[in-house]
């Protein structure tokens, strides 16, 4: 059996409220869904998401390197499958997140089974955390009301506000643990004073305070928070194993954060997490807010990362396809306490049809409000 054909399509999809976060504010999801197909017509589709922050060229260098892997792949032999992944799985980023995405499925489709059963692991339920955007007091009162018992809140560029919206979030939901996402815009001096401010009794942990690529900030960040009794994620630091066993070294994180849009897909995730596992921490899977494909992956990773684990994984950070006016897929995964994957062999969703999958940039110039 070998892949016929491989087709991009663009997406554009605006949130329903623009997205504030330390770093700026995000008010539309761009990408693209990869499909290919074998030669029997059996398909396996991908989505391919830069980071939500990405410039604004992001998905035109995204679609010349899908261009360029599509070569490869029309005509690729599907028995050597495991040598395709891990070939495109060196192309990093988004592409090779896309790319691994729909091997996964199409091979999973063939032989009839889920992709989590490809993983290693057994579908099982995974927990999710909500996302908490506009009032968010209102928000962590609707996420109790529907059965959340964790929720991330993005942080403000300045402490104080964090602070405050913390303190408000206690009050109003005091059973609602917070994870505080500050993705990568503090420093140390400001990421000390957020901690000294807060209640570890109250907080999950603080995720990625400090810049990607300064471990220095981030192994600093980490012991002040540990004196306090604080935990600390890396998010945007983890690519890969190599990252994480370096963040270990460091003691620079109690939390490994494994997204497939950072790590590459599937399989490297896996390796990634095996790696934060194998150095002590705990893992959380979560999405990059990618439409129900990517999060249809997610779930399915989660889900195998789950039935692997000796332990009760933390709840993963998988529902927010609710933030998108619309999605790729037929039906879309609502978001909810409790997530399984969609039964079915493969990913177990299909695309919605290609005339829908209409880009809206023009009203929404690099995506970025």
């Amino acid at each position: 059996m070998r892949i016929g054909a491989v087709e991009l399509r663009s997406f554009a999809i605006p949130f329903r409220k623009p997205i504030a976060t330390a770093r700026g504010r995000v008010a539309l999801r761009e990408g693209v869904v990869v499909r290919l197909v074998a030669d029997d017509g059996t398909e396996g589709i991908g989505e391919a998401a830069p980071h939500p922050h990405a410039a604004p060229s992001a998905v035109a260098s995204l679609r010349a390197k899908l261009r360029d892997a599509a070569v490869l792949l029309r005509g690729a032999d599907l028995a050597s499958a495991d040598r395709l992944i891990d070939a495109v799985g060196a192309i990093g980023g988004a592409a090779a997140m896309g790319l691994d995405m729909a091997l996964h499925d199409l091979v999973a489709r063939l032989r009839g089974v889920p992709v989590a059963a490809l993983l290693g692991g057994d579908c099982v339920p995974v927990a999710a955390s909500a996302l908490l955007g506009g009032d968010a007091v209102v928000a962590a009162t609707a996420a109790l009301a529907a059965g959340f018992r964790v929720a991330k809140l993005k942080a403000a560029q300045d402490p104080g506000p964090t602070v405050a919206a913390v303190a408000g979030l206690t009050r109003a939901a005091p059973a609602l643990a917070l994870r505080i996402d500050a993705n990568g815009a503090w420093d140390v001096e400001r990421t000390a004073r957020v901690l000294d401010a807060l209640d570890p009794a109250r907080v999950a942990w603080l995720e990625q305070p400090a810049p990607a690529d300064d471990l220095d900030a981030l192994a600093e960040s980490r012991r002040h928070a540990a004196r306090l009794g604080h935990r600390i994620a890396a998010d945007e630091s983890v690519r890969g194993p190599d990252d994480v066993r370096r963040i270990a070294a460091r003691g620079a994180a109690d939390v490994i954060v494994v997204k497939l849009v950072q790590t590459g897909g599937l399989r490297r995730a896996v390796a990634t997490a095996d790696a934060a596992r194998a150095a002590g921490l705990d893992v959380v899977v979560t999405t990059g807010l990618e439409t129900s494909l990517g999060t249809a992956a997610a779930l399915h990773l989660a889900s195998a990362l789950a039935a692997r684990s000796a332990t009760v994984p933390p709840a993963a950070g998988i529902a927010t396809t609710d933030l998108l006016t619309r999605d790729v897929v037929a039906e879309p995964i609502p978001a909810a306490p409790v997530m399984t994957p969609p039964p079915g062999p493969g990913l177990g969703v299909a695309l919605t049809p290609p005339a829908r999958l209409v880009e809206e940039r023009a009203a929404y110039p690099g995506g970025i409000a």
